[in-house]
């Protein structure tokens, strides 16, 4: 404990001096412009400050998790709210909602103004999560419990800390939310205390933009975001949501997959018929589903929809060596997952992920096991997700499928009403699609990216990975579209957290680095950004 308080009056008393140096040097003759030197880390003394509050920084993320967050359920939407704009107003910052004039789930915004500061970063996560699937939990979802893990498997559990002691940092909460995406404001929170405990000011003006919808698809925030532009002005937007490699290192992400999703009917007979009496004259509509998945995608994931890769940039040779170094933990991944080969002989993840994709998410047709009859359905579904690259537009997908559908012969209709009426179910099918986002990708000469990626290098002690396009979607095409705004992802949460799925989980270690890297952004990139200097008088 002595070699902390020692390290963290070191740290102190560099600062100080460099302030007092600054003071002395403000009597020039002539204005002069100061460029400011690079922030050093200060996970030392972050590090040290929170292997002592590990249990105050562990309570209030067991509480703040322990609230269902579904953002259909207005009710617990409403308590997470609450619960935010206590703990972000104990530090100082005032969380108000931002709403969109046609209603939904606001999103919550604070600021955090420096004066002299020269540039204002969003940092944004989003405060709902995904609907709690029946089975699968080794405990109830929404009572937060720290668990050891192997292979994403949830072990036994682990006591909390007692106060002023530390837990094992591979150590992971399981809770749903906890790393998609309560983790990152946790590590929020807890960054603003070590600052205020280490008395280190920010270097720039922060704005926390809390989504509470992203999770049900974003549907307002379009609106939201035009609705308050002005409030919403920034430089630059820090995205903290999304797994880091899968090998631990970190990441830096220029862009997203966009996502459009479809679920796709066919029809049989109007009622259910005994496959006996006419298993082979009564079209199958189970039979008409395999054959639809078997004509749009190949096994190697090779979309066969006609003109569906019009659209698709070639892979920059850039890109490119970026994807395969990304893909250097490729085989242990296989292994870690139980499978001999992956699609395309075995092609590298990185590159994949750079490429479109049809995922075949669901299938629903009759019954199986015991509840299998011998009858004919009357009808069958698929549900479909596209994952889309830069210059692929969700309306484009659409007239595609359709016109894949009517070379197979059917007829699209618009409801499954339409379909109940018609004369000739066999050869309808109903198409219902969702809203779907679309591809987004930063150039990685922007000043912003550099300057970000050098305070991720300083605070985890070695270079990002710099990811072309992450393999899941955010909606950040809203804020490019709104806002014209520059963004970037920073993802801090383990990648085999299980999002989306049952124990979904957040490794300790990942928390306490994601503080220290909050910490390093916020009082560090006004020095570190090109173009942040100050015309000193």
């Amino acid at each position: 404990m002595r070699s902390h308080i020692i390290a963290r009056l070191a740290v102190t008393a560099s600062l100080c001096t460099a302030t007092t140096t600054l003071v002395a040097q403000r009597r020039p003759s002539a204005p002069v412009t100061q460029t400011p030197a690079a922030a050093p880390s200060l996970r030392p003394v972050v590090d040290a400050w929170r292997r002592v509050h590990e249990r105050e920084i562990l309570d209030e993320a067991f509480a703040l998790l322990s609230l269902p967050n579904v953002a259909s359920d207005s009710v617990g939407i409403r308590r997470n709210i609450d619960a935010l704009s206590v703990a972000f107003g104990k530090r100082g910052v005032t969380l108000r909602p931002l709403t969109a004039p046609s209603g939904g789930n606001p999103a919550l915004v604070g600021e955090l103004n420096v004066p002299g500061a020269t540039r204002t970063v969003v940092m944004y996560a989003h405060y709902d999560g995904q609907p709690v699937a029946s089975g699968g939990w080794d405990g109830a979802p929404f009572v937060p419990e720290l668990r050891h893990y192997a292979n994403s498997i949830a072990g036994d559990a682990a006591a909390l800390p007692e106060r002023g002691d530390t837990a094992d940092s591979q150590l992971r909460i399981r809770a749903r939310s906890a790393s998609d995406d309560k983790g990152p404001i946790i590590a929020m929170l807890a960054a603003l205390d070590a600052m205020k405990a280490q008395q280190v000011a920010p270097s720039i003006n922060v704005k926390f933009f809390l989504d509470g919808e992203e999770e049900a698809g974003d549907n307002h925030l379009g609106e939201i975001l035009r609705a308050h532009k002005a409030t919403l002005r920034a430089d630059a937007w820090l995205f903290f949501d999304g797994p880091m490699h899968v090998n631990g290192a970190p990441q830096l992400v220029l862009g997203v997959r966009g996502v459009t999703g479809v679920d796709v009917t066919f029809y049989g007979a109007n009622r259910a018929l005994h496959s006996g009496h006419y298993g082979n004259w009564a079209p199958n509509p189970a039979v008409a589903v395999a054959q639809f998945i078997a004509s749009i995608r190949d096994n190697d994931g090779h979309i066969r929809i006609a003109n569906f890769y019009d659209d698709v940039p070639v892979i920059a040779h850039a890109d490119r060596a970026s994807a395969r170094a990304l893909s250097l933990t490729d085989d242990s991944l296989r292994t870690s997952l139980g499978l001999a080969h992956t699609e395309a002989n075995n092609a590298a993840l990185g590159e994949r992920i750079m490429l479109p994709a049809l995922n075949i998410r669901g299938i629903r047709a009759g019954n199986v096991g015991a509840g299998a009859a011998n009858a004919v359905p009357t009808s069958a579904s698929v549900s479909i997700d596209f994952r889309l690259v830069p210059n692929q537009q969700t309306a484009r997908i659409r007239q595609r499928l359709d016109a894949h559908l009517k070379l197979l012969g059917y007829t699209v209709v618009g409801s499954a009403d339409a379909a109940a009426r018609s004369k000739d179910r066999s050869r309808l099918v109903y198409v219902a699609w969702d809203s779907g986002y679309t591809s987004v990708r930063v150039p990685s000469n922007k000043p912003a990216v550099g300057a970000v990626r050098r305070i991720m290098a300083r605070s985890y002690g070695r270079d990002p990975f710099m990811l072309p396009i992450l393999g899941g979607s955010l909606p950040l095409f809203h804020f490019v579209d709104a806002l014209g705004a520059t963004v970037i992802t920073v993802p801090m949460v383990n990648a085999d957290n299980s999002q989306h799925a049952p124990n979904e989980n957040l490794r300790l270690q990942n928390l306490w680095d994601g503080i220290v890297l909050l910490t390093d952004i916020i009082t560090g990139l006004g020095r570190e950004w090109p173009g942040a200097t100050k015309v000193v008088p």
